[in-house]
């Protein structure tokens, strides 16, 4: 009755664990400002009239307000529910079976997961020995397999929080004119390396974001910014009505107040430069430039259940021989509980050891 494929295939989960301090999902949990609250609710009670009717098919007011934002045309975006379908029509306009895409190790998992599910192949660069960016290696690792087509860089990166610098990014988009290379830019905001100028220079690219990691992840909006011949052609297998019109109407309304989330934004990222300072003594830090920060340490498996033991939830990852915890960036008091519980197990259990990566 199913797909040979599915036997054996296993799809993006999170585990339901009960506790105190959520911090799994990489979702900004910083109360929203009450204006912007009251703007929302106003949005969605002028909203119930329209309820009856499908909502424009291809987001096209939400597509406007992306436009005036970035200050581009509105034929240079496409909406999805989530970036997470972006990226599924992306494997499903450019691949046919025999095809691969590429993406680096660790990151995010759903490109893999895509990829599996539309039977095409996958290949990837493993970042872990130095936890950086070699540019130069990563070219190399791509030309050696025409079957890639198409190239997906998270950056900052899931789950480390690694960035790539813009002059990195340029020189890997001109090597492969003929490749779509996907700048998967979820964290976008938390990070000062602005990669817009890449959907305006280059026909080979798309940059992926998201209201997901801006305190929006329940509307569950995304979008690409790309040349419009490659936005034409995403349309092309886009389904129709895939954002619903309350998702849309909040969106617009985000995008209209932006400068009223600015302080949240602020405050994660001096939290994250917090949490760096204070477990770097104890810990091995990856260097973040997103809303989270990331911990490599062999006994992460026993840290993780003392967490939980404690009410707190983080997500745990085993790449490789390597571990790690990545740890969301929340309200301040949260995150102090975090640190306080970290830095009591490394005392607690100082004799396994000190910092390791």
């Amino acid at each position: 009755m199913f797909r040979k494929r599915l036997e054996n295939f296993s799809n993006y989960i999170t585990p339901q664990i009960e506790c105190l301090v959520k911090a799994d999902a990489n979702e900004n949990l910083l109360e929203l400002p009450e204006e912007l609250k009251d703007i929302i609710l106003d949005t969605l009670k002028n909203s119930i009239p329209n309820l009856c009717f499908y909502p424009e098919i291809n987001s096209q007011p939400l597509k406007e307000a992306l436009a005036k934002f970035y200050n581009l045309k509105s034929e240079n975006f496409i909406v999805g529910n989530g970036s997470d379908q972006i990226i599924q029509l992306i494997v499903q306009a450019c691949c046919e079976q025999d095809d691969q895409v590429f993406f680096l190790y660790p990151s995010f998992t759903m490109y893999r997961i895509t990829a599996e599910l539309f039977d095409v192949g996958f290949c990837f660069f493993d970042i872990t020995s130095q936890w950086g960016i070699d540019v130069e290696k990563i070219i190399d690792r791509i030309k050696t397999n025409e079957k890639i087509k198409v190239i997906f860089i998270d950056t900052p990166n899931n789950p480390t929080g690694i960035a790539w610098s813009a002059e990195n990014l340029k020189a890997l988009v001109e090597a492969f004119p003929s490749k779509l290379v996907v700048i998967d830019n979820a964290y976008g905001e938390y990070s000062d390396i602005d990669y817009i100028e890449f959907a305006r220079r280059y026909n080979n690219t798309i940059i992926l974001k998201t209201f997901s990691k801006i305190g929006f992840a329940g509307i569950r909006c995304g979008y690409g910014i790309a040349n419009e011949n490659v936005i034409k052609n995403l349309h092309k297998v886009k389904p129709p009505y895939n954002i619903n019109i309350l998702t849309q109407h909040i969106a617009i309304k985000v995008l209209e107040n932006f400068e009223k989330l600015k302080n949240n934004i602020r405050i994660i990222k001096n939290e994250r430069d917090k949490m760096i300072q204070k477990l770097k003594e104890y810990y091995y830090v990856i260097q973040s430039e997103a809303n989270f920060v990331t911990v490599v340490d062999e006994y992460a498996d026993r840290i993780f259940e003392y967490l939980v033991a404690n009410k707190i939830l983080v997500k745990k990852f085993e790449v490789g021989d390597k571990k790690l915890l990545r740890i969301t960036l929340g309200k301040p008091q949260d995150n102090d509980i975090i640190i306080e519980n970290l830095i009591r197990f490394k005392k607690e259990n100082a004799k396994d050891g000190a910092k390791s990566c």
